[in-house]
């Protein structure tokens, strides 16, 4: 069995305890009656609460009181015990005497709607408000469950210890004071009782008296006098959960919350036996990581708080940027994780091309730094003069010259010149990068295209005698697009055709050798001129053949 008071001090703990369930005590605050009661110890009118040999009394708002028996006053609010009002605007409630110099206890006791379930939470409680009459007060006001109806003896106590009792003494006359607490049950609890279960000589009985009484009634001028009122039993759902920042950076504090609705504390993981704390919650600036403990009699909930480096990374400081040039700001770390610039960026590094004030903080999902660095203004670098790309034709040994302008070195590729000035003899891309007085560096590039006219040239006479020399006749063509070579006899048979430049007329015929003499040749030819527009060409002249 598992019970767990929360009374008086813990009173505010308890408020806070979801109702899960629905009150498994019928009839809670004694509202519904079979009857009017016309005096005292007509607790039969309240069922199913059950008197046991010593009678309670039924308080109610309009009960007209016998003159002739003091005792039988009981009217709300005003009646023989004093004045007190009904809780919650009601107009039950009910009062029991505890004599506590002859042992006399009467008690309420009442069937539960249902049994108990084994290993379930519950929380028991009733409100209870001393009488102004009352010669005693007293502590242990008990709510007790038992599987059967107890036995009371006479009109003594009843020998149980019960599963909620208060440990402080209740004097308050004016005010309803709630007593509550948990119990774990054992399962099968179908009855409840209240009332005080200690003899009057226990010394755990703790009793201020006030002096004889003169009511005229025993009840008041003798003994402890309590009234009670919205009794419950609720099946509760238990939460045990802590609730803060776990990951920290060094010298970092957090808050940890108990998120529970059963009386707790907190202890370390290291010595889980020593209570750290009962605040909701404890502020934390653990210098190493540290475990810690919510603790419950009904179970735990545990985190450990992490201590985390934060990561490592400089923007580096403060500089002027080229002009028309741009620079990486690179916040890389290892251990980086979330990048969020000022420029909205999320990357580990981002171009500027910019002046102004750049930021960005970097997280590892637990600490997160920030650094900034700032660009005020431009470093002088104008751009590098090369010119716009150009055509030349090389082949008739053109030549370009090229100037970088102003720098302090340069460096050119693909030729790998580190002159000011370079002279261009063949196509191709050029760059050149110039490093300035302040240190900036600036590229411009070239492109370089070759185009010439087309050209041919055909020999005057050629010798197809076998001997290696001048044995074919050509046509050689340069910067042609299209080309066809043709050859014509004195009768104006065309003897050789082409469209190959590397063909040539070996001075036969349909398998025979022509004959020497003069024959006439033609060539048509295509290409583009200097300023890269296709033009047609044509030549026409005269071979000799020897041999």
């Amino acid at each position: 069995m598992k019970f767990l008071l929360c009374i008086w001090t813990a009173i505010m703990v308890m408020n806070t305890l979801p109702l899960c369930g629905q009150n498994l005590v019928p009839n809670p605050g004694f509202e519904s009656t079979l009857g009017m009661p016309t005096g005292s110890g007509q607790w039969n009118l309240a069922q199913p609460w059950l008197g046991l040999n010593a009678t309670a009394d039924l308080y109610v708002k309009g009960q007209v009181s016998l003159p002739l028996l003091p005792c039988d006053n009981i009217n709300i609010p005003v009646h023989v015990g004093g004045s007190c009002s009904e809780r919650n605007g009601l107009s039950h409630y009910a009062g029991l005497q505890f004599d506590l110099l002859n042992g006399y206890r009467e008690y309420l006791s009442i069937p539960l709607a249902i049994p108990l379930t084994g290993g379930s939470i519950y929380l028991i409680e009733f409100y209870t408000q001393l009488a102004d009459s009352a010669r005693f007060a007293c502590n242990s006001m008990g709510a007790l469950l038992t599987n059967n109806i107890p036995t009371q003896a006479g009109t003594g106590v009843i020998n149980f210890t019960p599963q909620l009792e208060s440990t402080q003494q209740i004097t308050d006359t004016a005010n309803w004071i709630r007593v509550s607490g948990l119990y774990q049950a054992l399962g099968g609890e179908n009855y409840l009782t209240i009332g005080v279960f200690r003899n009057d000589n226990d010394p755990s009985l703790q009793k201020t008296d006030y002096g004889t009484r003169n009511s005229n009634c025993s009840s008041f001028d003798n003994s402890a006098y309590y009234f009670f009122d919205d009794i419950a039993v609720r099946k509760i759902d238990v939460t045990i959960n802590i609730v803060g920042d776990t990951i920290l950076c060094p010298n970092e504090t957090t808050v940890l919350t108990a998120d529970c609705n059963v009386p707790f504390w907190w202890s370390l993981a290291a010595t889980p036996t020593d209570t750290f704390s009962l605040d909701t919650s404890i502020v934390l600036t653990p210098a190493v990581p540290t475990n810690y403990i919510l603790n419950t009699d009904f179970g735990t909930d545990s985190v450990r708080v992490l201590i985390v480096n934060p990561p490592a990374f400089n923007l580096g400081p403060d500089t002027l940027l080229c002009e028309g040039d741009s620079i990486t700001l690179d916040a890389s770390a290892p251990d980086g994780i979330l990048y969020n610039w000022s420029t909205g960026d999320t990357l580990p590094a981002i171009v500027v091309t910019d002046t102004g004030v750049y930021t960005v903080t970097v997280d590892n999902s637990g600490c997160g730094v920030t650094d900034s660095v700032v660009i005020p203004g431009f470093l002088e670098n104008p751009e590098v003069p090369l010119g716009e790309d150009s055509l030349y034709c090389f082949f008739y040994n053109d030549t370009l010259k090229l100037d970088a302008g102003e720098g302090i070195a340069y460096l050119w590729t693909p030729t790998l010149e580190t002159s000011r000035e370079i002279t261009i003899l063949s196509p191709a891309v050029y760059t050149v990068e110039v490093t300035r007085s302040n240190g900036c560096r600036r590229s411009a590039s070239l492109e370089v295209q070759e185009i010439c006219e087309p050209s041919v040239y055909v020999p005057s006479a050629f010798t197809p005698d076998g001997d290696g020399l001048n044995d074919v006749l050509k046509a050689y063509v340069n910067n042609s697009l299209l080309f066809n070579f043709r050859v014509i006899n004195r009768r104006g048979q065309e003897i050789f055709y082409t469209e190959d430049p590397s063909e040539g007329w070996d001075g036969t015929y349909e398998g025979q050798e022509a004959p020497i003499g003069v024959y006439v040749f033609r060539v048509n030819y295509q290409g583009l001129d200097s300023e890269g527009i296709k033009v047609k060409r044509k030549l026409l002249g005269t071979v000799t053949l020897l041999r």
